[in-house]
């Protein structure tokens, strides 16, 4: 028989385990409340994070937006298929072809002494913003350094030609023998990295061209120039420059003065500016160079667009133009001499047609002869060599 201290032992341990059932239950709620609030956090922070990210995208797209315009100035003319200028063989100094073309208010920028890793894609971001394309006179030994570089250049649009392999003054210019094989080195360094098997044989003599007192090299340099026309290429010197190879070190603000001060009025414009490692201020110059040009009615293009239409063949069409007219003239007055006199004779006729046609002959001939003399303009800047231009080794 169950004793009344069972019956207590017994009611004692069914509230002890109902108050162990009620702190467990207590305990559970307790930490569902703690994970509750700690994914309520989590979520919380997780939306602000979101709504952070899309408002910093809207103002990246505000931006961008902004600076659009800036960025679509204008529209570059693409290089010509068939540019139609004399052939080298006849006629390789450019500069003298770009200023007989004919056209009017062209500008072409070249770089010279790239690719470097530094400068040149600087240059390139510049010219992709105002969509301008340009030309590049790029040193052989340094597309090898920086074939990334160089494949850009090529890859945005511009056009890549020759600076020599070496651009070291003594090496280069000991004879026409070594000039001609740095010339053809380099030309097969720019066909490999641009894959372009007819690229537009074009070069600039380091130092230019210019057949200056000053310039020791300048003897052989002229040899140089029957040299490159017999293997077909080109060379161009410039007739504007920024000044950032002349004297002493300019800031950006004092290559545009100088660019400014020494640019003459010329329909073509060659402007000389450098791509070198150490040409920080003519990047920064740049976007003024360009907004010059712009805002005078010019346009952008690379030395391989050139719409040539020689002012002497015009001159020459013209006074054939001319002559033909004098004949028409001619025949009717004759026409009409006929008519109104029966009285003259044929030969009388006959003598004076012969006269009218032997002086229209002198005509065309004195025309064509004054037509076919070409001056050869002076250089308007001094060659490179004279500023000091920093040698390659």
């Amino acid at each position: 028989m169950t004793s009344p201290s069972d019956f207590e032992l017994r009611r004692r341990e069914r509230r002890r385990r109902e108050r162990l059932r009620k702190k467990r239950i207590r305990a559970a709620i307790l930490l569902i409340a703690i994970i509750g609030v700690i994914v309520l956090i989590c979520v919380s922070f997780s939306t602000h994070s979101q709504k952070n990210e899309q408002s910093g995208n809207q103002e990246i797209d505000l931006t961008e937006v902004t600076q659009a315009p800036e960025e679509q100035v204008i529209p570059t003319v693409p290089p010509a298929v068939n540019p139609g200028i004399p052939s080298a063989s006849d006629e390789n100094n450019l500069l003298q072809i770009l200023e007989e073309s004919g056209q009017t208010k062209h500008v072409y920028l070249t770089f010279d002494d790239g690719p470097t890793d530094n400068i040149t894609p600087q240059v390139l971001d510049v010219l992709r913003r105002y969509n301008v394309k340009a030309t590049f006179f790029e040193v052989g030994s340094l597309i090898q350094a920086n074939p990334d570089m160089a494949r850009r250049v090529h890859e945005e649009g511009h056009l890549i030609a020759n600076h020599s392999e070496g651009h070291n003054y003594e090496k280069l210019y000991a004879s026409t023998e070594t000039f001609i094989n740095e010339v053809n080195e380099c030309y097969e360094t720019i066909k490999s990295i641009t894959g372009d098997e007819n690229i537009f044989k074009l070069v600039r003599f380091p130092g230019g061209s210019y057949n200056s007192s000053a310039d020791s090299y300048a003897p052989v340099k002229q040899e140089c120039k029957v040299t490159l026309s017999e293997y077909g290429f080109y060379y161009c010197d410039w007739n504007a420059l920024n000044g950032d190879a002349e004297g002493k070190t300019k800031n950006a603000q004092e290559l545009f003065d100088y660019m400014i001060e020494n640019l003459d009025s010329q329909n073509n414009v060659v402007v000389l500016m450098h791509d070198a490692a150490t040409k920080q201020a003519t990047v920064e110059s740049l976007p003024m160079i360009i907004e010059y040009f712009l805002n005078n009615g010019y346009t952008f293009h690379r030395l391989d667009d050139i719409s040539y239409q020689s002012s002497m063949t015009t001159s020459s069409s013209n006074s054939v133009s001319e002559s033909n007219v004098e004949e028409g003239d001619s025949d009717n007055d004759s026409e009409t001499s006929n008519q109104s006199s029966d009285s003259s004779s044929d030969s009388d006729g006959n003598e004076s047609n012969d006269e009218s046609d032997k002086n229209n002959k002198e005509s065309k001939s004195n025309n064509n002869t004054s037509n076919t003399t070409i001056t050869t303009p002076k250089p308007a800047y001094p060659p490179e060599s004279e500023g000091g231009p920093i040698i390659i080794n």
